[in-house]
Formats: C-alpha cells, structure tokens, sequence
C-alpha cells in the first residue's frame, strides 16, 4: 500500500517539478538555491542527532564519522560543506559544481552507512539518517531544477501537446 501511495504522489508531482524547472525566471531559480541550500544545511544539522539507531544515547553522525573514518562519512560532511560554499559564490560553473557533488554525495552516504552498519554489526538507522537520506535524495532533484537552462524542458516528453504536434511535423 505504501508503494502505491509513493507511485501516486511521483506521478503528481513529476509534471509540477519538471515545469519548475524549465521555468528560467530568476525569482524561482532563486527559490531553488534556497531550497538547495536548505537541504545542504539539513544534512550537515543532521550530523550532530543519532544516526545509529532509535535508542537514545547513541552516537550522532559526527561521532560515527570520527570513529570510523574509513566509512567515508566524514568525506560525506566536508562534501556538504563544500557545496554551501560552492553556492555561496552564485556562479554558474561553482551551481553546477555542487549539483554534481551532490550526486558524488549520495554515494558517498550510502556507502558510508553501509559501512558503519558492516563495521558496528548493527543497522545504523534513526530518524536523523532518515532525514539525511532523504534531504540528498531530494537535493538532488532541487539541483537538477536549480541548474536546468532548457525551457522547452516539457515539449521533450511524450505526454506534452509540443510533443504531440513536433512529431506530426516531422513525419509529414
């Protein structure tokens, strides 16, 4: 049931986000840093709550990445802290930049819990690493759409009247 529900609220949003992001007004690709930038504050803030299980007084995302530096979460931090910077500039080349740290990020966290999961022989796994995940998961997408320069970004799909009409032209 909770797939379905997911599957339904993907296939809601996925028209309203790819709008977003073909829009080139600068009022919302300026929202789009901020929300970018929000995530990245996010997961950093993340760091300092538990990340190794529901129990209290377990280790925080820090602790996790001072005591098991070969797990790359602390690589996963400095990343984050990168990309703020990257931003600050608001330039094009350091936007794109971050965005594409983001991606590198994503593994970076991933692979960073499993290894702590391997290395502590437990699930690290609480809210705070929830919230982590999913703030890289949707930073990014808010970074494809902070980044995107093509505002003919909806004609590209099939379910688009631009679609529709480029590709009767085309055969004629």
């Amino acid at each position: 049931m909770a797939y379905l529900i997911i599957l339904a609220g993907i296939l809601i949003l996925s028209p309203l986000i790819i709008t977003l992001a073909s829009s080139q007004n600068k009022k919302v690709k300026s929202k789009l840093r901020i929300i970018f930038l929000s995530l990245l504050f996010l997961q950093i803030f993340s760091g300092f709550f538990n990340w190794e299980a529901f129990l209290k007084g377990t280790r925080t995302g820090f602790e996790l990445a001072l005591n098991y530096p070969s797990s790359f979460l602390g690589i996963f931090f400095i990343v984050s802290l990168i990309q703020v910077i990257l931003l600050a500039f608001a330039k094009r080349s350091a936007d794109v930049l971050a965005v594409i740290l983001n991606f590198t990020n994503t593994i970076l966290l991933f692979t960073g819990m499993i290894r702590v999961s391997n290395m502590t022989e437990i699930q690290a796994f609480s809210f705070a690493s929830l919230v982590t995940i999913f703030s890289v998961l949707i930073g990014n997408v808010a970074g494809l759409m902070f980044i995107n320069k093509d505002k003919n970004l909806m004609a590209k799909y099939p379910w688009s009247q631009n679609y529709v009409s480029n590709a009767k032209k085309t055969k004629r």
